[in-house]
């Protein structure tokens, strides 16, 4: 018996060293914006297959590209590749994890939208709002020469159009959704149009010293992408099941 006890505390030591540790960074907390919150449980189990550890570390204040250039986390989980900044440091995946789209949201009794006129020459002439944390969105915001404000978060949107601070929000579809339904007095208020603003493919990228192992964690994120995503019911539409 003392044996079999030995044999078990080292394959069960050896077992927890072969697993790596990553700290993927965020730029705001999530704890209500459930879709970002799903997004994270996708990518922390398929890691898990792989063979590490996924922590999630909100860079407060700072850009979470920037903190893994300077390998202060390994990755980051939303790349929209916007960035173009020192790409030889960074591996990314082949493919996107999600193919998603930005929309507008608005309050529903908004009579500016009442004819759901959402060009740019209108839209200039209202306020809108755009997470700051969304380069790709507000790229092209600024492309359109739309009159918008930056907000931190997709709540802090959110609470823009409820306070009139902005007429409008621009937000990735899932966690525009996701923002409005977890504040209370913004559901069932505010809606979303059916007109997308701007196609947004979403990419994992780490540090190139992880390099060596983005093919283990391809295969694992393959594998998850193929597999049951009832578990996740607010993004699964959007998770890219063909790459």
């Amino acid at each position: 018996m003392r044996t079999l006890f030995f044999i078990f505390l080292l394959w069960n030591v050896t077992g927890h060293a072969q697993e790596k540790s990553l700290t993927l960074g965020i730029p705001y907390q999530v704890k209500r914006v459930s879709s970002i919150i799903e997004y994270q449980n996708f990518v922390q189990k398929a890691l898990k297959d792989a063979g590490f550890e996924a922590h999630i570390k909100v860079t407060s204040g700072k850009v979470p590209y920037e903190e893994m250039l300077s390998e202060e986390i390994d990755g980051i989980l939303y790349d929209d590749l916007h960035i173009k900044k020192e790409r030889k440091k960074t591996v990314s995946t082949s493919f996107p994890l999600i193919n998603t789209r930005s929309r507008f949201f608005y309050l529903k009794e908004n009579p500016k939208f009442r004819d759901k006129n959402f060009s740019s020459s209108y839209l200039a002439t209202l306020k809108g709002c755009v997470s700051s944390a969304n380069k790709i969105i507000e790229e092209e915001a600024l492309r359109q020469k739309l009159n918008f404000i930056n907000s931190n978060s997709p709540l802090q949107s959110v609470t823009a159009v409820l306070e009139g601070k902005a007429d409008y929000f621009i937000a990735i579809e899932e966690v525009g959704k996701s923002a409005v339904n977890s504040h209370p007095e913004a559901k069932n208020k505010i809606v979303f149009s059916d007109v997308v603003f701007k196609e947004v493919p979403l990419y994992l990228t780490f540090h190139k010293k992880h390099g060596k192992d983005m093919p283990k964690i391809e295969r694992a994120l393959v594998k998850h992408l193929r597999g049951d995503l009832r578990q996740y019911p607010q993004i699964s539409d959007n998770l890219n099941k063909d790459p």
